[in-house]
């Protein structure tokens, strides 16, 4: 009975700490760039840059997020790998996915690279440590200028490397 108490005592323990994940803070985007584009869709490419302001390690997994730039939804954005992020550091999470060509010829591309647009991503990501892993929503608004330098390496945009 008393290894029955412990064994709850400390699995509530474990559980009450996993609910002081603090969020991670979004820094920038790196690395945009086109894989493979035909007349329907476009296979795209980048890394989100994030902080992690918790004083311990864990890993990011399986993130899915559904990405508009100025109200105009271009498509649904999924993590290719697991991400191992260390305590109080950036890191970085590849994100790829398909673009609708009809959906991409809505934005004001002429100056797209020289105004500000909104980015707004809505979704979910599972984080963990030691195979104990939770769902946390994904719900960023905010205002960025995109300039020239996002576009480094198209061919390995979203893959971190």
């Amino acid at each position: 009975m008393k290894i029955y108490s412990l064994l709850i005592a400390l699995l509530l323990a474990f559980l009450s700490s996993c609910t002081d994940i603090k969020d991670p803070q979004f820094r920038r985007l790196e690395d945009f760039g086109i894989r493979k584009i035909n007349f329907i869709n476009a296979d795209i490419g980048f890394n989100v840059v994030c902080y992690n302001p918790n004083s311990f390690g864990l890993t990011a997994k399986e993130t899915a997020l559904d990405v508009y730039v100025d109200s105009i939804y271009l498509g649904k954005f999924i993590q290719p790998q697991t991400t191992e992020v260390s305590k109080n550091a950036e890191f970085i999470i590849p994100l790829e996915g398909k673009i609708d060509i009809a959906s991409a010829l809505k934005l004001n591309r002429k100056d797209l690279l020289n105004r500000e647009i909104l980015l707004r991503a809505n979704g979910n990501i599972k984080v963990g440590k030691a195979g104990v892993y939770i769902t946390k929503d994904i719900n960023y608004s905010g205002r960025h200028r995109l300039d020239s330098t996002l576009l480094k390496n198209p061919a390995a945009a979203g893959l971190g490397l």
